[in-house]
């Protein structure tokens, strides 16, 4: 039998008409700066997820699953249209204020599902246009939430607000009644529990996008105090090993920050909540669970290490490396798709053909033009074409990490990154060396310049 325990189609002929069978719910968890290895399922033995550990046992996880961009706008438009950054015109981050923002005549995810006949509600973070008109209420989702106008919070503790000119960007709206030991996570959890409960009679599509683990960094005292016993246990008064990069980057050496295990533990309880929510309400087998992040873990910056370790990944957040790119997704529906690992390649415009398909709407081809639905890959037999895909990048951009704008591509197992600065080129076979230790540019000449002209053809081709 295919993992995919029945295909939809086959589900629906059993219950005796394709009209009689109810929509599968959905929902989304769309994490920031969520790293590869930051969780127990993905190799992780400081930070503690055991429900993210028990999500990805019941459904599949994807080893080879990379953001569209090493850094949050870019991805999350990606994720929302279906299509490379580029294409959108969104290629870094969004500063505040700023003219940059989503187009309008993209059909977002949230369009799509509130055509289909969902409910459809935002709660969490968005860096996608700080305009009313430009927010999650304005691309398809009916119902929003806790969306402030910019790409962090001012602070995770209640009233998660800033005192000075820019304030309000940071600020986060419609949580106005709290004590100061309320977190946001906590509450933005709250938030999505009650569009489950008000919606749990119909479809719903709920993008549940957490500002955690994005800075500041900060969790409730008793989780840090946790980890700070945690640590010292482990590795008693051991400074914390660093690894040098490129431009004067040093990464963090091993997974040790006390606050920051917090964070992830306290946001693990808040996905085991809304998880348990849906099975009491009995609506764990009609409802699709999708949990990502935006890129890679915040690892390094200028001369000082960042806030956690993504090895055996080289270096993280704003980088091409593997570190900036390679994310944690997960995807289950219990009774329906089997438990499984899959090392098929993802990106994140997959995202958007994968749901309409696996929730038995057509695909619109002319939207997400650079995704592919994984649903192959959850059946357990991937198309060819899936497995052998190539996939790309471009971060024309500097970034606070210490990047310097790069591009790169991923195919057949080997991956070639192009640095504009020098126009140099570095060559990695990944499948033998995950680290990206070894360059072989200079072994493999052709192989350089077949992957590059690739490359720079793509970027071409999908930059308007």
């Amino acid at each position: 039998m295919n993992r995919l325990l029945l295909s939809l189609a086959a589900l629906l002929a059993n219950l005796g008409a394709t009209s009689a069978a109810p929509a599968p719910n959905v929902i989304v968890f769309f994490i920031d700066d969520l790293g590869w290895s930051d969780l127990g399922c993905y190799g992780s033995t400081f930070y503690e997820t055991p429900n993210l550990d028990r999500l990805a046992s019941s459904g599949v996880r994807f080893t080879h699953s990379y953001s569209a961009n090493p850094v949050c706008s870019p991805t999350r438009a990606a994720a929302m249209t279906g299509k490379a950054p580029q294409r959108v015109g969104i290629t870094q981050w969004i500063p505040q204020p700023s003219d940059v923002t989503l187009p309008k005549e993209e059909t977002t995810l949230g369009e799509a599902f509130r055509e289909a006949g969902y409910a459809t509600g935002y709660t969490g973070k968005w860096h996608l246009g700080e305009k009313d008109d430009q927010l999650p209420n304005s691309h398809g989702f009916t119902w929003m939430k806790a969306t402030n106008r910019a790409g962090q919070p001012a602070s995770y503790f209640y009233p998660y607000a800033k005192k000075n000119k820019r304030g309000s960007y940071w600020n986060v709206p419609d949580l106005s009644s709290g004590e100061p030991s309320d977190y946001l996570s906590d509450a933005l959890t709250d938030q999505a529990i009650h569009f489950i409960d008000r919606h749990q009679a119909q479809p719903f599509f709920l993008y549940l996008a957490h500002y955690a683990v994005h800075t500041p960094i900060q969790a409730p005292k008793s989780l840090v105090a946790k980890y700070q016993k945690k640590r010292h246990q482990r590795y008693g008064d051991s400074p914390t090993p660093t690894v040098p990069g490129p431009h004067e980057t040093v990464s963090r050496g091993r997974q040790d920050h006390p606050a920051y295990a917090a964070m992830i533990e306290n946001l693990d309880r808040n996905i085991g909540r809304v998880l348990d929510r849906v099975k009491q309400l009995g609506l764990e087998e009609n409802t699709i669970i999708v949990f990502t992040s935006d890129n890679g873990g915040h690892c390094h910056l200028k001369n000082s290490p960042g806030v956690t370790s993504n090895l055996p990944l080289r270096s993280g957040k704003g980088w091409t490396y593997e570190g900036g790119i390679r994310i944690p997704t997960i995807i289950a529906w219990p009774g329906k798709i089997a438990p499984a690992t899959s090392q098929v390649p993802s990106i994140t415009m997959d995202l958007f053909p994968t749901l309409l398909e696996l929730s038995g709407q057509p695909l619109l081809p002319e939207q997400h033009l650079d995704g592919r639905s994984l649903v192959s890959a959850l059946d357990g037999q991937p198309k060819a074409a899936l497995k052998s895909r190539a996939l790309y990048w471009t971060y024309p951009h500097a970034h606070g990490s210490g990047h310097q704008p790069s591009h790169a591509i991923q195919k057949d197992g080997w991956k070639l990154i192009h640095f504009d600065a020098d126009q140099s080129d570095a060559l990695y076979h990944l499948e033998r060396d995950i680290r990206e230790q070894h360059d072989l540019a200079g072994k493999h000449p052709e192989k350089v310049q077949a992957l590059r002209e690739e490359l720079m053809d793509w970027i071409k081709k999908t930059t308007p």
